[in-house]
């Protein structure tokens, strides 16, 4: 069974390829390089409109959606685009996708796709739909492929933020960007320096996180699941705030502030005030969700924590 990965050059898209391939699985990988993950059959797309798409499933398939506009900010500042690649796009793919008698068309969505109450943990049931251009453009996509009630079968993802990297090889990095690993070792290195030199931090919401190989696990043992029309957020079981992200990565007592975080966020408040939009004002809310219908339904466990990766090497 061949698996079709839309988006192989994104962070999780290329990552995908690698750990499909290490598993012995075939992979067609399609994005806009030239080239693709190593060990990859490789389409290059530049148009990424459903007519460009023609011809390229076969009965059978397994299709990952990966691609799409993954920016909050990018999706503020073009919000059309976003929508497109996001949910009209994937719309459209599955419409091929039923027409080539696809077995399993699974859309990456995110946890953004709603919103958490306040000191609640968020099941796939629960939470309040996204408003924001990132968040409603996945929303709105889910809804529209669940709805489509044909032969292919359709699987949702909502993984919590990503971290880490799984070594993937790509056949040409400077055609697909940084590996994921440097991207991770990058941020848990300014961690390290700021908590360093400033033991006070300002005090943050809590968020639910998932490494890049439990997730990709997931992602593979959905594929290869008989689910059909269902959704399932992929989280870690812990969560973390500022404070302990930032005790974990320098190994030091941090102290998390209120004060602080009122005195920095004030400006960003009276701009929200004013109607300009900015992600800063939400760092105080909590967004955590649970991954107990994966682990039921599919007995996925993660074995990797955020915790322990920032406090490696």
């Amino acid at each position: 069974m061949r698996w079709v990965v839309i988006g192989s050059s994104g962070y999780i898209g290329s990552a995908l390829c690698g750990y499909l391939v290490s598993a012995g699985v075939p992979v067609l990988s399609i994005s806009r390089h030239a080239s693709g993950p190593s060990h990859c059959d490789h389409h290059q797309n530049t148009a990424f409109d459903a007519a460009s798409f023609s011809g390229l499933f076969e009965p059978g398939d397994i299709v990952v959606y990966a691609a799409g506009l993954a920016s909050p900010r990018d999706c503020y500042r073009r919000p059309e685009l976003a929508r497109r690649l996001n949910c009209t796009l994937p719309e459209a793919l599955l419409k091929l996708a039923e027409a080539a008698e696809v077995e399993q068309f699974l859309y990456l969505s995110s946890i953004k796709a709603v919103m958490a109450p306040a000191g609640e943990v968020v099941t796939e049931e629960g939470g309040v739909p996204a408003t924001d251009p990132y968040g409603a453009s996945k929303w709105h996509a889910e809804r529209l492929l669940l709805a489509c009630a044909g032969k292919t079968r359709v699987n949702v993802l909502r993984p919590a933020a990503v971290y880490g990297d799984c070594g993937v090889v790509v056949a040409d990095s400077s055609a697909t960007g940084a590996l994921p690993s440097k991207r991770a070792i990058s941020l848990r290195s300014r961690l390290r320096a700021w908590c360093s030199l400033l033991p006070i931090v300002p005090a943050t919401g809590y968020r639910s996180v998932v490494a890049l190989e439990d997730l990709l696990a997931a992602i593979l043992a959905v594929g290869r699941s008989e689910c059909r029309g269902e959704t399932f957020v992929v989280a870690e079981p812990g969560y973390y705030n500022l404070a302990l992200v930032g005790a974990a990565a320098s190994g030091r007592r941090v102290v998390s502030s209120q004060l602080f975080a009122d005195l920095l966020l004030l400006p960003f408040r009276f701009l929200s005030f004013l109607g300009v939009k900015t992600g800063f004002v939400d760092l105080q809310r909590s967004e955590i969700y649970s991954a107990q219908r994966l682990k039921r339904r599919l007995n996925w466990q993660p074995l990797q924590r955020y915790d322990q990766f920032l406090g490696e090497g």
